[in-house]
C-alpha cells in the first residue's frame, strides 16, 4: 500500500509525524515543568489529535471512507478545541469547556448524518470550516486582554490580527460552501501545485504554532526567574538586591539632573511580640498585608521593597520632602485603620523620612539618615512620622548650644 502514496499523502505523514513529535515534546514539557503542566498537556492533545486528523487524510482511499472523511474531520475539530483549551490554560481563564464538548458532539452527530456521499461534499466543508472558523475567533476573543496585560499590544496583535483574518475568512467559506452550486469543496487534482502547496502551508503554520507557544512560555519562565531574583516571595515587593539596584539608578538620576529624591523606611511596631504571641503564620500574614496597604498607599511611579524582616523601603521619585511626609503619613494612618483577620490584630508602623542632598556622597548615606529618622519615631512612643532633617537640625542645636 505505501508504494502507492501520491507526493500529496507523503507530505501529511510527513506533517503528522511532526506533530506528533510536537506531541511528545510538550508532553515531556509537561512533566518536568510544573507552573506550565496543564496548558502542555493540552497543547499536546492538539498536536497528537491533529496528527491523527492528518495521518486520516493522508489514508483517504487506502482506509474505509468512515475514517478518512467523517473521523477525520472530527478529529480536525477536537484538534482546535484543544488549541482552545491550551490557550484558555495558559492565560488561566475560562476555557469554556461546555460550549466545547457541546460543539465537538454537535460536529461528530452531523458527520454522521452526512456520511461520506461525494454529493454533500459542500455540506462537509461547511461542516469543518464554520467550527474551526468559530473556535478560532472565540480562542482569540478569550485570550486576548489578559496577553496585551502580559506580552504587550504589539506583539499580541502581530498574532492574533492573522488568527481573527483566518477565522473570518473560514466562517466565510463554510457559510458559502453550501449554496455553491457545481463547486465540489477544496479538491483539486492530488498531484496539483494547490494541494502541495496546501499542505506545505499547513506544515508552516503547524510549526509556528507550536513555536509561538514555546517562545511565550519561555518568556514568561524568564520573566519569573526575574522575579525571584528581584522580587521577596511572601510580600511580592522588591527585595534589598532589587531595591538598592533602583535606589542607585535613581541617586544617578538626581545627581544628573537635580531632582528631588526622598526615601521611607518603615518599620512595623512590636513585630516580635507578634511572632511570639501569634506565631510565624500570622506574622507572615502581617507582612503581607502590609506590603499590600503600601501598594495601596504609593503612586504608580512610586516603589516599595522588603529590606529584610520588619523593615520595609519605599522610594519617591521626584517627590519634595514635604509631599513625602504627607505621603508617609497618610500610609501611616492606612495601616493603622487595617485590622488583620480572623485575629482582630491591629497593626501600627513607624516611618523615618530623608530627602536626598548634596552633603549625601553616595545612595547609602541617604539610606542611613532615613535609618535614623525611622530609630527617632520608635524611640518617641511608635506608630509615627519623623523627618531626617527634623533629626539633624536637632543634633545641630545640641552641638551649637
Amino acid at each position: 500500500m505505501l508504494g502507492s502514496f501520491t507526493i500529496l499523502e507523503w507530505l501529511l505523514l510527513a506533517v503528522a509525524l511532526q506533530q506528533g513529535l510536537f506531541a511528545l515534546a510538550w508532553l515531556a514539557v509537561s512533566h518536568y515543568l510544573a507552573a506550565a503542566r496543564r496548558s502542555a498537556q493540552a497543547w499536546a492533545l492538539f498536536c497528537s489529535i491533529g496528527a491523527v486528523s492528518l495521518v486520516l487524510l493522508a489514508l483517504r482511499g487506502h482506509v474505509p471512507d468512515a475514517l478518512g472523511y467523517t473521523a477525520a474531520d472530527v478529529a480536525l475539530i477536537a484538534s482546535s478545541l484543544a488549541a482552545w483549551r491550551a490557550s484558555a490554560l495558559f492565560f488561566d481563564v475560562a476555557n469554556r469547556g461546555k460550549e466545547q464538548a457541546a460543539l465537538l458532539l454537535l460536529v461528530a452527530a452531523a458527520a454522521l448524518a452526512l456520511g461520506t456521499d461525494p454529493a454533500r461534499e459542500n455540506l462537509r466543508i461547511a461542516l469543518l470550516f464554520i467550527p474551526v472558523g468559530w473556535v478560532a475567533l472565540r480562542a482569540v476573543q478569550g485570550v486576548h486582554r489578559p496577553m496585551v496585560g502580559e506580552f504587550g499590544t504589539t506583539l499580541t496583535w502581530s498574532l492574533h490580527v492573522p488568527a481573527l483574518l483566518s477565522g473570518l475568512f473560514l466562517l466565510a467559506v463554510g457559510i458559502a460552501a453550501p449554496f455553491m452550486v457545481g463547486w465540489h469543496g477544496l479538491d483539486p487534482p492530488p498531484h496539483s501545485p494547490a494541494r502541495i502547496l496546501l499542505v506545505l502551508g499547513l506544515l508552516a503554520m503547524a510549526s509556528c504554532l507550536s513555536l509561538i507557544y514555546a517562545g511565550m512560555l519561555i518568556a514568561r519562565l524568564v520573566r519569573r526567574l526575574r522575579d525571584l531574583a528581584l522580587k521577596d516571595t511572601l510580600t511580592g515587593l522588591f527585595n534589598r538586591r532589587a531595591a538598592q539596584e533602583l535606589l542607585e539608578r535613581e541617586w544617578k538620576s538626581y545627581r544628573q539632573k537635580d531632582l528631588p529624591f526622598c526615601v521611607l523606611m518603615i518599620d512595623i511596631d512590636h513585630f516580635k511580640h507578634i511572632n511570639d504571641a501569634y506565631g510565624h503564620a500570622v506574622g507572615d500574614k502581617v507582612l503581607a498585608g502590609l506590603a499590600a496597604r503600601l501598594r495601596e498607599g504609593t503612586r504608580p511611579s512610586d516603589h516599595a521593597a522588603r529590606m529584610g524582616g520588619e523593615e520595609f523601603l519605599i522610594f519617591l521619585p521626584q517627590t519634595e520632602i514635604a509631599s513625602a511626609q504627607a505621603a508617609a503619613e497618610r500610609l501611616r494612618q492606612h495601616v493603622a485603620a487595617w485590622t488583620l483577620e480572623p485575629e482582630h490584630l491591629s497593626v501600627t508602623v513607624s516611618i523615618g523620612v530623608a530627602q536626598a542632598a548634596a552633603e549625601d556622597e553616595a545612595f547609602d548615606d541617604l539610606l542611613i539618615r532615613a535609618d535614623r529618622a525611622l530609630y527617632a519615631a520608635k524611640a518617641a512612643g511608635r506608630n509615627r512620622v519623623y523627618l531626617a532633617a527634623t533629626i539633624e537640625a536637632e543634633v545641630t542645636s545640641l552641638a551649637t548650644a
